[in-house]
């Protein structure tokens, strides 16, 4: 086999792996999907997927363990951004404490470490496009959001309007809006 088949061959498996089409990785890559690539836009094909460039051009081998290997790259990613996030949290958290000890409301720290948390899960699954952890994450970010307002407003404001609670409603049309883009995507 020559390296230009097993270059197509590898990329169609790699691509499956990953759940995306030839023209979403074109576009991923700003490229064309009917184009031959140049040894750039291979580097990037081979850094999309966690690979060398001799995976992509060498015999296409069983691809389970490369595939494993992403995933566990990206789940490692993940996780260690999710704990740097949590790791300012608890920063300010104690930095606040010790300098201001009377201020009790630096657990908003954590409260607020949630949202930004799902920001960066939300920024990382966008890249690797994970369409359902996309929708999942901008939901959990929605109501994470109202909820860091909500409860800054309730311990933050002098006078708590009764109706503060009416701010739970601004989630329910954007929720449904969330779910009608993503749906409409699938179908596309």
């Amino acid at each position: 086999m020559d390296l230009k088949e097993n270059f197509a061959k590898n990329l169609v498996k790699f691509r499956r792996a990953l759940g995306i089409t030839q023209s979403e990785l074109a576009e991923k890559l700003n490229y064309s999907d009917k184009a031959v690539p140049d040894i750039y836009v291979i580097k990037q094909i081979a850094d999309l997927f966690g690979v060398k460039i001799d995976v992509l051009i060498s015999e296409p081998k069983p691809h389970k363990q490369t595939i494993l290997n992403i995933s566990k790259r990206r789940a490692v990613i993940c996780l260690i951004s999710a704990a740097l996030v949590w790791l300012v949290a608890i920063i300010g958290y104690t930095t606040m404490n010790l300098i201001i000890p009377s201020f009790n409301k630096t657990w908003l720290f954590f409260v607020y470490a949630v949202p930004v948390t799902l920001v960066v899960l939300l920024c990382l699954t966008s890249v690797w496009g994970k369409n359902l952890c996309n929708a999942i994450f901008i939901s959990l970010l929605l109501w994470t959001i109202i909820l860091s307002v909500y409860l800054s407003l309730s311990y933050f404001l002098i006078f708590i309007p009764e109706n503060l609670w009416m701010i739970w409603l601004i989630g329910l049309p954007l929720q449904g809006l969330i779910i009608f883009v993503f749906a409409y995507k699938k179908l596309k």
